[in-house]
């Protein structure tokens, strides 16, 4: 059977649990939605749109306002779109308040640092090029073929200093996690096959936080390298018996439970 092709998630949900995997990539067993997913959705499509702004409309003794402006727009608008969603999976109307506003307080944070850069940039380049300067390229598709990985990178800066990669994350903590690394590890190799060098830095935007950079080395690309072909090897099996149940507090918790929990349970 010829290798299925993997992502950094789903390379990181086989280490969470292999009967995990095993329900969601081989039985391709229905999944459902929660907040997390809908609200990262939002967050990045107004990260994305955001440098799509005509910079040159924006007026530069005004255009911290202007832009703030324009960005929590792309938000509200963004979230309504999400409401059907949000409804569909049970989330009563005081959450669905909680959630918008904590959203809203993590692209306060984000812009309040992008402004600061901004803000550096201008006393030489100006508001055009400074803004030009800090926009990325967003959500681009990498693909090693020779590896079976493939994944979006949410922003990569191509500046003359060296190449920095960044993904936006949601989430509730800081922590420089292993999944995060791997997740990394895996963007690093993945730019070096394509364009022949590797980023100077990669980071994670906590956007609750701030960024956490790392230097990229050949040590994170190998880690990489190794994940991608051990995950081949894991799952060559299309049997659920080699597939382990590996239960964690993933498994069921306080306000909500694994997708395929009541399936698991059932199973041997």
């Amino acid at each position: 059977m010829a290798g299925r092709v993997q992502s950094p998630s789903s390379i990181n949900l086989f280490r969470q649990c292999p009967r995990k995997y095993f329900y969601q990539y081989i039985l391709k067993l229905v999944t459902g939605s929660n907040i997390h997913l809908v609200r990262g959705k939002a967050v990045h499509s107004v990260l994305e749109n955001f440098f799509k702004v005509n910079i040159s409309q924006i007026h530069s003794e005004n255009f911290d306002f202007e832009l703030r402006t324009l960005l929590f727009d792309m938000f509200r608008q963004e979230w309504r779109k999400s409401k059907p969603e949000l409804e569909k999976i049970g989330i009563t109307i005081h959450n669905q308040i909680y959630y918008y506003n904590e959203t809203k307080r993590m692209l306060t944070n984000w812009f309040d640092g992008f402004v600061g850069k901004l803000q550096g940039l201008m006393v030489d380049r100006g508001l055009v090029e400074g803004f030009k300067y800090l926009t990325p390229i967003t959500e681009q598709y990498y693909e090693s073929s020779s590896h079976k990985v493939r994944g979006y990178i949410d922003a990569v800066h191509e500046w003359a200093e060296g190449v920095h990669i960044v993904d936006y994350k949601t989430s509730s903590r800081d922590k420089m996690s292993d999944d995060y690394m791997l997740q990394l590890g895996i963007y690093a190799m993945m730019y070096k096959q394509k364009h022949g060098v590797a980023p100077k830095k990669e980071g994670i935007n906590f956007l609750k936080f701030g960024e956490k950079f790392i230097d990229v080395d050949d040590v994170l690309i190998r880690d990489a390298e190794a994940a991608c072909e051990q995950i081949q090897f894991d799952t060559q099996s299309e049997e659920k018996i080699d597939y382990p149940k590996k239960q964690s507090g993933l498994c069921k918790w306080s306000t909500g439970q694994c997708d395929f929990y009541e399936t698991c349970i059932k199973d041997n």
